[in-house]
């Protein structure tokens, strides 16, 4: 008897199936082009400086057999005193060119998808750093979420640091982002910072110190936050000092940790008024080539420390607190605005890109003068403080009723 054409159809179409399941199984097998942990090297930071007309570029590369040893001490890690990183630097003719130099010298493959930081010498950044950030928007291995810092002196100095609460100085220098910003300068924002019409970048500046007094013999190094780096596009053009770069931070909508010390009507002491959150409204008004600026910002606080015998748990004195407060802003913000317009000529808070999302058309009629009439923009501060919390205690303490100031 004859069997159906379909049946053999069926029989086909099955061994076409499963050939094409045998041969899927081949390409997803497979351990050819494996690379064990044991032959890579995780670059965990990466430093570079100037050195004449060559580049210095050095690696903190991790040491997984110190990382969590027993009896660690961090960045000296481990208990014979052996640190959880080796530095390897090298000079160069260009970025790449030295990190080729280093690999050459380094038993393991170099690995930069889990680098943190990458550090760049104020000396190198003043001649601007475009050209080194070509290798890292290149490379797909590059992670764009690695933060940028500028230090002062060489970056090699502070990838040395001992940097003892933290595991490598790599990873202090993260956490000190962190701590200093909302939103870190990353290698994405930077370079977004360089590209995009009306705003220049702005990067955490950072440095090396020895801790305690002069007296303490051993000291350890440690790596501390000294600022903010301003650009003009790529290059740096001048650095705003640690207090001025807090309220600069505040107009950026940046501002992670600001406190204002207020002086009492009378006596002596300080009122400690600590910001915890602010949002910030900047609005142009432009006529012909008449350009002004108004920002406006909204900060709330509490009071962290009170060693005054002013009373602020009254209704009115609290105003006057909020007042005086909000004036220190106007005139300390104000300052840092007048030093990044007419001293480095880098508008790192934006006013370019109010122009362009508020205004488009006057963006692109003033858009080819605007570095000739940024410096001249006049810039109106108008900060309004609310003090959420005056602390558990009420009274000053320590401070007998008939001494409390209530006016």
């Amino acid at each position: 008897m004859k069997k159906p054409e379909g049946c053999n159809a069926g029989k086909v179409c099955k061994a076409a199936v499963l050939g094409c399941l045998l041969l899927c199984s081949v390409l997803l097998g497979g351990c050819w082009d494996r690379r064990e942990v044991n032959d890579v090297a995780f670059v965990m930071g990466t430093g570079l400086d100037k050195e004449g007309d060559q580049y210095r570029v050095t690696m903190q590369i991790a040491l997984p057999g110190q990382l969590g040893s027993s009896g660690s001490t961090g960045g000296g890690g481990g208990t014979r005193g052996t640190k959880s990183y080796y530095l390897e630097s090298k000079i160069g003719p260009s970025f790449r060119g030295a990190s080729a130099e280093e690999q050459r010298g380094v038993s393991r493959t170099l690995n930069f998808s889990h680098r943190r930081v990458l550090l760049f010498g104020e000396a190198l950044a003043r001649e601007g750093i475009s050209k080194f950030m070509d290798v890292l928007a290149r490379t797909p291995q590059n992670r764009l979420s690695s933060l940028v810092v500028i230090t002062k002196g060489s970056a090699l100095e502070v990838l040395q640091a001992d940097a003892p609460i933290e595991q490598y100085p790599a990873e202090m220098v993260r956490e000190l982002n962190f701590a200093y910003m909302k939103k870190p300068r990353s290698i994405k924002l930077f370079m977004n910072s360089v590209l995009l019409d009306g705003i220049d970048p702005v990067v955490p500046v950072m440095s090396l110190v020895k801790n305690g007094p002069a007296n303490i013999k051993d000291k350890k190094t440690n790596i501390q936050v000294d600022g903010l780096a301003v650009f003009r596009k790529d290059r740096v053009t001048g650095i705003i000092d640690n207090h001025l770069s807090r309220f600069l931070l505040l107009g950026m909508e940046q501002a992670k940790d600001t406190e204002i010390f207020i002086s009492p009507p009378k006596g002596a002491g300080y009122i400690s008024v600590h910001l915890i959150e602010n949002s910030v409204h900047i609005k142009p008004h432009i006529q012909g080539d008449d350009i002004r600026m108004t920002i406006r910002l909204n900060c709330n606080g509490n009071v962290r420390e009170h060693e005054t015998t002013f009373d602020i748990s009254n209704e009115e004195n609290l105003k006057w607190l909020e007042q005086q407060a909000a004036e220190e802003i106007k005139k300390e913000l104000g300052e840092a605005v007048r030093v990044i317009q007419q001293k480095y000529h880098s508008d790192i808070l934006g006013f370019g890109r109010a122009i362009i999302m508020s205004r488009p058309d006057e963006w692109k009629r003033i858009k080819p003068r605007w570095e000739q009439l940024y410096p001249k923009v006049e810039v109106t501060i108008n900060p309004i403080v609310h003090i959420e919390n005056i602390g558990a205690i009420t009274k000053p303490f320590g401070i007998k009723k008939e001494q409390i100031q209530n006016e």
